[in-house]
């Protein structure tokens, strides 16, 4: 029933265009004031709403990524008010997607806390839950992060590479294991950080000359001759020593994914243990240096460390790597004397 100064049907108008303007706000760019909304101007949606200058700063490979998980996480939670942002809530969040691994929650993290980031700088998020629930840590149980690879495993993974006409990656590879670098100075190592220097007879040799990318320490050491061999029977085809398949300076998380997709085949394929990474290479570095006697400072020198905690790690993986087959070396002696004195009685 209408009342006679027609305010009843003024009331139902009014709230059909708000439902409009809200249905409208779902569709195009999620309702204002919401994690959906948030979202949606960091990461875009991948067709018509573009993303943030800090979205497009990232690589393409780190951006599809993100979008991915961007998109669920606005599937899942989208429709939170900004203001219901909460410790408690983002703790029940993140320990949610900890079902789905710890890295995959993690992930996930980074990409909230990116879109939110606005909202927590103006304070329509009054307490910062990313501060106060940090990332998962890794499981006990889920084994090294970064296992060292045996060397028919690397060499499995550099013939592969070179087969594929992959020589900037087999050059990455390369790089880690003969050079230890870490990948973000793998991906920005120039070809001019290759240098020619003396020793103390005056002879030439083959030098690297770089400040590295995450400590800012300078690498200044002699190049191993395997990786001299190396690069010179791979082409140079980029500003840096390593290149992508394009032959263009690779993105850290590009080369990372690559490096994945490649191990996975080759672990498939029985050629290599499954979990191997980049940065395990380096690991084998600085192992190949303990067990050739290598001190503490020696290891750091090679490795670009800036302390020394590192380099003792890896002594006593090369000590215990000893111990356990001098230790099997006893129990040979034993079997061997045994089947000695059965075969004289």
């Amino acid at each position: 029933m209408t009342s006679p100064d027609g305010s009843d049907e003024l009331r139902v108008e009014v709230r059909a265009i708000l439902n409009r303007l809200e249905a409208r706000q779902k569709v195009q760019g999620g309702l204002e004031g919401t994690i959906g909304a948030m979202l949606l101007r960091y990461a875009g949606d991948g067709e018509k709403r573009k993303p943030s200058a800090e979205f497009l700063g990232l690589a393409g490979s780190t951006q599809a990524e993100y979008l991915r998980m961007a998109t669920e996480i606005r599937q899942d939670c989208g429709e939170v008010f900004l203001q219901d942002v909460t410790v408690n809530w983002f703790r029940d969040v993140r320990d949610a997607w900890a079902l789905l691994g710890y890295k995959a929650a993690n992930d996930r993290r980074q990409v909230l806390k990116n879109a939110l980031a606005p909202a927590l700088d103006d304070g329509r998020i009054p307490a910062d839950p990313f501060a106060k629930i940090g990332k998962l840590p890794r499981p006990h149980d889920a084994g090294e992060a970064h296992p060292i690879w045996e060397e028919h495993e690397f060499e499995a993974a550099l013939e592969d590479a070179v087969q594929r006409n992959l020589s900037g990656l087999a050059r990455a590879y390369a790089l880690a294991r003969w050079g230890g670098f870490r990948r973000g100075t793998i991906c920005m190592i120039p070809l001019a950080a290759r240098t020619t220097g003396f020793d103390d007879q005056g002879n030439p040799q083959p030098r690297l000359f770089w400040m590295t990318e995450k400590r800012k320490v300078l690498c200044n050491k002699r190049e191993d001759t395997r990786l001299t061999a190396f690069l010179t029977a791979t082409p140079n085809k980029a500003s840096t020593i390593a290149y992508n398949a394009d032959g263009n300076i690779w993105k850290e998380r590009q080369l990372g994914q690559a490096v994945e997709r490649h191990i996975e085949r080759l672990a498939k394929a029985g050629k290599l243990r499954p979990g191997l990474n980049l940065h395990g290479l380096r690991h084998s570095r600085g192992v190949e240096l303990a067990e050739a006697g290598a001190s503490d400072a020696e290891i750091m020198s090679q490795l670009e460390h800036a302390t020394d905690r590192a380099a003792k790690i890896y002594r006593r993986q090369a000590e215990r790597r000893r111990l356990a087959d001098s230790g099997q070396d006893k129990v040979d002696n034993v079997i061997r004397a045994r089947k000695k004195a059965a075969a004289e009685g």
